[in-house]
């Protein structure tokens, strides 16, 4: 999360305190829920969280190879809560040989950061297994006392792919990580010794590739579980479950230099399990069934296009289509203009249509948020002035957003109500090609809720 935050403009990363907090990551003005961040092609999330954000506290660099952000909205590629934006994290693979890799670190609050991870491959197969343990005596999220929260963090990332033949590969990816945090008691007056959160989550991914000389097709399953036991101040202790299951299908066929097409088809089963009374769970789990496709063409020399749709059905809220439509216009001389437009939707999560048996005030299924999503940039390089320059303007709507009542406790889609961000996204890059980098960035978002301010 510091990498993100210090490297990419239009994207804000919060935390509830200190290490190990609540820490979410906020593209183009919108709340985190708004955004998907994928790992290894699973999809990171918790269903028996509030409203399925991710939290992205537990990461560690060392095991990444590389990340990858969309802007704006990728519904109709990612499908739900790709609005904002979509994030995709690669673990690093084997490579050629056999390698070992260690490092220590050591910081102020009693911080210790450990991290070894062995790598190979040949001409059949490559693997990768990195450990992390991080440990620090923390700090206090509060103002009026001076007492430590103290994060521990053990994490296992993994991967082993195997060539069965020139065209066929199997590939396995595997992240465990068991967490433990004490945190602050928000209510003066109450014990702030108790609070603490004991978290363990796991998520598997299997792929199979098929590849010949015009198409690859992907077949995927991947698996996540995550369970958080919380102690309150009175010592109560409620463990909070999350389950998810993904089926996947990725095709993809080049007619050409010039014309390509995406297509696929997901189905999601995810389901919580959360205490109502002591010693009593229950049970909720719904399903999003999905179909999309995205064809990418040059029309001429110097035009490339995309477009793109996609169908969702999911088992309470019903259907939902997105589109896309992307173009670029190359005016050599390093330079373009590009735009995109595209909508996108949110659909409830457990906690808002049904895990706690909440529906919305009229005695129906709550409805998916819509949303629309435009930009437009230019990018240039002067190559004179060994300087780049890139300016981005974004304009973000979102119809029928679900607010929840303290009062009733009801949540309901708000009708007439509109959420919106829009702001400019400017940067530059100077270097003289030797020993010396300067970039500046900057970055304006103004954002309106509809429910708060109407």
């Amino acid at each position: 999360t510091d990498l993100l935050n210090n490297e990419v403009q239009g994207m804000n990363i919060f935390s509830l305190g200190g290490r190990g907090t609540n820490t979410g990551i906020q593209m183009r003005g919108l709340p985190k829920r708004y955004s998907t961040i994928y790992i290894d092609g699973i999809k990171m999330y918790d269903p028996s969280t509030p409203d399925n954000s991710f939290y992205a506290e537990g990461l560690f660099k060392d095991s990444i190879e590389r990340i990858e952000i969309l802007k704006g909205s990728q519904s109709s590629l990612y499908g739900n809560s790709a609005v904002g934006g979509t994030i995709n994290i690669f673990t690093k693979k084997g490579k050629l040989g056999k390698h070992q890799n260690g490092a220590v670190r050591a910081g102020g609050d009693n911080s210790k950061d450990f991290f070894y991870s062995i790598d190979g491959a040949n001409t059949k197969q490559n693997y990768f297994v990195g450990f992390n343990y991080y440990k620090t005596d923390g700090i206090s999220a509060m103002n009026n006392d001076n007492e430590k929260d103290p994060y521990e963090n053990n994490s296992l990332t993994a991967n082993y792919g195997y060539k069965i033949s020139e065209n066929y590969t199997i590939e396995n990816y595997i992240t465990l990580k068991d967490t433990y945090l004490k945190y602050d008691e928000p209510t003066d007056g109450r014990d702030d010794t108790k609070n603490s959160s004991d978290n363990f989550e796991a998520h598997y991914n299997l792929k199979f590739i098929n590849t010949n000389n015009k198409s690859k097709n992907t077949f995927s399953f991947n698996k996540s579980a995550s369970s958080r036991m919380v102690t309150k101040y009175t010592s109560k202790q409620q463990t909070y479950e999350g389950f998810k299951n993904m089926l996947t299908y990725l095709g993809e066929y080049n007619f050409n230099l010039d014309n390509k097409i995406i297509f696929g088809a997901d189905i999601e089963f995810f389901k919580a399990k959360y205490p109502t009374d002591p010693g009593i769970y229950k049970t909720h789990d719904e399903e999003i069934h999905s179909q999309y496709f995205d064809y990418q063409f040059r029309p001429y020399e110097n035009i490339y296009a995309t477009i793109g749709g996609r169908n969702d059905t999911h088992t309470l809220s019903g259907n939902e289509q997105s589109y896309r439509v992307t173009g670029a216009y190359d005016l050599g001389n390093n330079s373009k203009i590009r735009s995109s437009y595209g909508t996108g939707f949110l659909f409830p999560a457990l906690y808002e249509s049904g895990e706690y048996g909440w529906t919305n005030t009229r005695g129906e299924n709550i409805n998916a948020e819509k949303t629309t999503s435009f930009d437009i940039g230019y990018e240039t390089f002067f190559d004179s002035l060994d300087l780049g320059f890139n300016i981005t303007y974004f304009d973000i709507l979102v119809e029928d957003p679900i607010m929840g009542s303290n009062i009733t406790s009801f949540q309901d889609n708000v009708p007439g109500a509109e959420n919106k961000s829009k702001g400019i996204e400017l940067s530059t890059n100077w270097t003289d090609n030797n020993r010396l980098n300067i970039g500046f960035n900057y970055t304006l978002t103004k954002t309106y809720s509809g429910m708060d301010c109407d």
